[in-house]
């Protein structure tokens, strides 16, 4: 038995760690070991820091992806919110992966925008940022994710992703 990447990708503010949040918390209380793998606490530990040019963010990825794949590689549901705005990110950490589940938060960037607690956006439009996915680097959201949010909020996703994870793992339990 092995466990799964659950990757939960949109624009930068979409809700990603709200929505993965509570997916663990979902997890752990079914009873299952949930990770949380969020790509800004990773950028914040790593040393060097990772940074922003297109070949240090395929880079960051592809670390944030293998190490997604070597978690879930011990029976644990390893759930990532990052942005991974090329779909060759994602593919790459499906590639790796034991299990896979893509998760789309579909919000419209103005509302990324509106809800920017960060100021992401703001400081974008401002030039102080020159590569925001969806705002100055293209997003490319997935072709078919297996569960779409409507924001971080979305119950009834959480509800679909946990039922998918679950019986993902318990299938592959009785492999």
């Amino acid at each position: 038995m092995s466990g799964i990447v659950v990757w939960v990708t949109g624009l930068p503010q979409s809700g990603k760690s709200t929505l993965a949040r509570r997916v663990v918390r979902a997890l752990r209380g079914a009873g299952r070991v949930a990770l949380l793998l969020d790509a800004d606490a990773l950028r914040e530990t790593l040393v060097p820091p990772p940074g922003y040019a297109p070949e240090e963010r395929d880079a960051f990825y592809l670390t944030l992806g293998g190490l997604a794949g070597l978690l879930a590689d011990q029976d644990v549901a390893v759930i990532v919110p990052g942005t991974a705005h090329r779909r060759a990110h994602r593919q790459a950490a499906r590639a790796r992966a034991p299990a896979y589940l893509e998760v789309f938060v579909d919000v419209p960037s103005a509302e990324a925008a509106r809800r920017d607690e960060k100021g992401l956006y703001a400081r974008a439009r401002a030039g102080e940022i020159a590569a925001l996915p969806g705002l100055g680097v293209p997003y490319e959201p997935p072709e078919r994710p297996d569960v779409t949010a409507t924001g971080g909020q979305d119950h009834a996703a959480v509800e679909a992703v946990v039922e998918k994870v679950q019986t993902l793992l318990d299938a592959r339990a009785t492999d």
